[in-house]
């Protein structure tokens, strides 16, 4: 061996020293080792490296530095110096008996010669060459190696570093290896159970997330992946909120999480909110998070697991909306309906039923039928018939009278029908009762009145029919067969409507029997059966009980076609209009197109405006148009468009009175002079009735506000308006709070009233163009146009204060309400109503949870 310089012990003592103070626990100590190598080994006096110049070639080894040698070779990590050809120089007992070398004293004591590392160990050699150690700017590396060996498979941590003397020159490297063998089995162990955990959230049917601190998802199953469709890898790594949560929920669903991982909900949180597919499309979910910790209880993550209940919510939906209409139709059936157990007790009663038994549902419920019923003959007779027509799986009707309250007997028609649920099995049965006592004493007089008309059937020459209420005919005279060629078997049952021209003769026909009672003269069109029309001239009146109510209908009529033929005839060889004119019991005007100057007035005309003619034939139209100029241009375009040949006017009387009227006009030459001749109708009735009709079909019975149907008509076109012309509209949900509570305690008329009471409040509170409506129960909805949101909650608040100090009057009682309130406002995402409507019944129900009588805006 050659003669190596001692370098001085306490400037490496001091190294070593300054080194190992900065060990702390978690320092890595391949890394510590690493660098104890380089600064420490490289001056060592047996390392074969060169010793600094300074050191005293002559001087004698110091024995102090066996410290250092002894440091070395007791350390359990292996380390190996090699030098720049990557030939091993030195190593440590640790690293002799991890190679397989011989003699370990001389590799210990430094005294023997290089050796290629790929003799030693080709399993390093070959890993520090695929890392390119040595080349160009590669001087340090630090990989993973594992190797094979008798007793099994071992894994070192490999930290190389570059090594140089105390000139800086490159003199070679130092290899540190860690043997990480016990790490790696655990972390196969722990990919195996990460690997089991996966596979059973794989197969469960709920989605599962698991989010770090951060809100980024770690993990995702296959069904979630499945349901939202995303591939797993889209999903990991990225903000769960930002991904999945529709835009407008996300700040309230960061809220939500944000509660939940700090601890502030003590149980596992369950809430349901939409998500948003790969697609776009929304998914409602059933979530429930539970906070992930370390053993020392700190969170670190959070568990989701979410049931889609997308198609189970609208089932629920439609049944309830379903359930509200059957109830609603149940209740507005002008028939009794009783439900009844498969023991034929009395679980419901209608209104109907109520009068008809005249007992209160209260009373009814929970009593047998057959208390309904005249004797137990009568009731055994109801289960028998009952019991044939469900065996036969028919619905059963027959005729079966039954009794009031005060013991009256009254006929009834009867339906018996089974409700059986989706197994098949019975849950009850329906019975809908119809008092069909008027029916029974028309027949019965008819029948006593019979003999008495049946010779003038037989010799009168006119028609006679007699009807009941619906127009099916019941008796007719041989003269009526005759006139409109039918047998009688022909006739009776028969509608009578089948035999009119028109339906506009047969509307005007029964309006006026309904009005006054009785047609006298009325001249209409009637079909025979061979298809030709003739006009006949009819009279007819009701037929009364001893109630002075109309159970029937009987008339006569007589064939005049030949009589309006000869008419016609004479008014056509007529040279002047004026007799028609005059005895036309129309209201007839004529006047001159240019000035508008009235001609002249039949007699009709002067009985309906209140002028003489004379005064008349001195006033211009304008007098008696109560429309303007604008009013009129606009009625004249409406006709057009609608292909309409008259004008739907408004007219002043003489007394001041406005008359809506139907203009006939038609240009006629009057001695050589163009006119204009005007046929005027009084349609004042028949719009008053149109707009009650119409009023009936929007307006809900009982508050007077907007019912369903029409609130989403005029929402729907107030939504297009606000994003057609950008501008601001605001929807506010409001439901009355514990409402039930009111029913159950006041009773529904109460209820009733203050339903009424809230309406009425609010109507009050809006201004004309805002939309007020009732949507069902106790909810009600406003649409308040050109309102930014802003605006919106503030009329919200408004209207929450006045209706909770509102007190209702009940008896004796005082009912006092609170409302709760969800506001929000149409964006531009929106295409409907429903939409809008959607978001302002969840703040609505949030403001439920949050305690009610209060405001939340979306």
């Amino acid at each position: 061996m050659k003669n190596r310089r001692i370098i001085p012990e306490e400037p490496l003592r001091n190294r070593v020293r300054e080194h190992a103070a900065r060990l702390r626990d978690g320092d890595d100590p391949v890394e510590f080792w690493a660098a104890f190598c380089e600064e420490v080994l490289a001056g060592h006096p047996e390392s074969g490296r060169a010793a600094p110049p300074e050191a005293d070639a002559d001087c004698p080894p110091d024995p102090r530095t066996s410290r250092l040698h002894t440091l070395f070779l007791s350390l359990r990590t292996p380390v190996l110096l090699l030098n720049a050809d990557f030939a091993v120089e030195v190593m440590n007992p640790a690293a002799v008996e991890l190679t397989g070398a011989r003699d370990m004293e001389a590799w210990s004591r430094g005294d023997h010669d290089p050796v290629p590392l790929g003799e030693l160990a080709p399993w390093l050699e070959s890993a520090l060459e695929g890392e390119g150690l040595g080349a160009e700017g590669v001087e340090s590396c630090r990989i993973d190696v594992p190797v094979v060996q008798r007793h099994g498979e071992r894994h070192f941590n490999v930290a190389v570093s570059l090594a140089a003397d105390f000139s800086d020159r490159h003199n070679g490297y130092a290899v540190v290896l860690d043997d990480i063998t016990a790490r790696v089995e655990g972390e196969r162990q722990l990919a195996g159970e990460r690997n089991r955990v996966a596979h059973y959230l794989d197969v469960v049917g709920s989605m599962v997330f698991t989010l770090n601190a951060a809100g980024k998802v770690d993990m995702v199953n296959r069904t979630a992946c499945r349901v939202l469709g995303y591939a797993e890898e889209e999903l990991l790594g990225r903000d769960w909120v930002d991904t999945l949560v529709p835009l407008l929920q996300r700040d309230e669903i960061r809220d939500c999480l944000y509660l939940v991982l700090s601890g502030q909900v003590e149980e596992e949180d369950e809430r349901t909110f939409q998500v948003t597919t790969r697609e776009g499309f929304k998914r409602m979910v059933q979530w429930q998070s539970q906070v992930l910790t370390t053993e020392g209880g700190l969170p670190v993550g959070m568990l989701l697991s979410g049931t889609d209940i997308t198609e189970q919510r609208a089932i629920e939906e439609a049944l309830a909306e379903k359930e509200l209409w059957l109830r609603s139709t149940f209740v507005a059936l002008g028939e009794a309906v009783l439900i009844l157990t498969p023991e034929m007790t009395i679980l419901d009663a209608n209104p109907a039923a109520e009068a008809m038994f005249e007992r209160t549902q209260a009373e009814l419920q929970g009593e047998p039928v057959s208390g309904l019923h005249v004797s137990a003959g009568h009731y055994d007779d109801f289960l028998a018939r009952s019991k044939a027509a469900f065996d036969a799986e028919e619905r059963a009707l027959f005729e079966l009278p039954l009794k009031r309250r005060k013991g009256e007997i009254f006929p009834a028609d009867q339906s018996v029908s089974l409700i059986k649920g989706d197994d098949g099995a019975t849950l009850g049965v329906v019975n809908v009762i119809r008092d069909i006592s008027d029916r029974k004493y028309a027949e019965a007089e008819l029948k006593r009145s019979e003999e008495k008309f049946r010779r003038i059937f037989e010799t009168i020459e006119e028609g006679y029919m007699v009807t009941d209420l619906e127009g099916t005919v019941l008796m007719v005279n041989p003269a009526t067969c005759r006139l409109l060629q039918y047998e009688e078997p022909e006739l009776v049952g028969r509608n009578i409507d089948t035999l009119y021209k028109g339906a506009g003769e047969r509307m005007a026909f029964r309006e006026t029997l309904r009005g006054k009672g009785a047609v006298r003269g009325l001249q209409m069109t009637a079909r025979r059966k061979d298809g030709t029309f003739i006009v006949i001239e009819t009279n007819a009146h009701q037929v009364l009980n001893n109630q002075n109510e109309p159970v029937a209908l009987e008339g006569t009529f007589r064939d005049i076609t030949r009589r309006i033929e000869a008419e016609k005839v004479l008014r056509e060889s007529e040279k002047q209009y004026r007799a028609f004119f005059e005895n036309n019991h129309a209201i007839m005007l004529l006047s001159d197109p240019k000035s508008e100057r009235i001609i002249d007035a039949n007699p009709a005309a002067e009985d309906f405006y209140g002028y003489p003619v004379e005064v008349m034939r001195t006033m211009n139209l304008s007098q008696i148009n109560a429309l303007d100029r604008d009013a009129m241009f606009t009625e004249m375009r409406r006709s057009m468009d609608e292909g309409r040949t008259y004008f739907i006017l408004r007219h002043r009387l003489a007394s001041g009175e406005m008359r809506d009227v139907e203009v006939y006009s038609g240009p006629i030459m009057v001695q050589g002079a163009q006119r204009l001749y005007s046929v005027i109708h009084d349609v004042t009735k028949r719009i008053e009735l149109e707009q009650e009709m119409k009023l009936l079909a929007t307006t809900d019975a009982l508050t007077g506000a907007n019912n369903r149907h029409q609130f989403f008509s005029l929402g729907a076109v107030e939504v297009q308006r606000s994003k057609r012309y950008d501008l601001p509209l605001t929807v506010i949900m409001l439901d009355i709070d514990y409402f039930k509570s009111i029913n159950d305690t006041y009773g529904h008329a109460a209820g009733d009233q203050v339903l009424k009471t809230l309406s009425a409040s609010v109507s009050t509170l809006l201004r004309g163009p805002d939309i007020f409506g009732r949507l069902g129960g106790e909810e009600f909805a406003v649409i308040l146009p050109q309102t930014d949101i802003g605006e919106g909650t503030a009329v919200a608040e408004r209207l929450r204060s006045t209706l909770a100090g509102l007190a209702v009057e009940v008896g004796a009682e005082t009912v006092t309400f609170t409302v709760s309130m969800g506001v929000t406002q149409v964006r531009a995402g929106d295409q409907t109503v429903e939409e809008v409507l959607n978001r302002a019944d969840e703040a609505l129900y949030k403001a439920k949870r949050m305690g009610r009588n209060r405001v939340v805006r979306d």
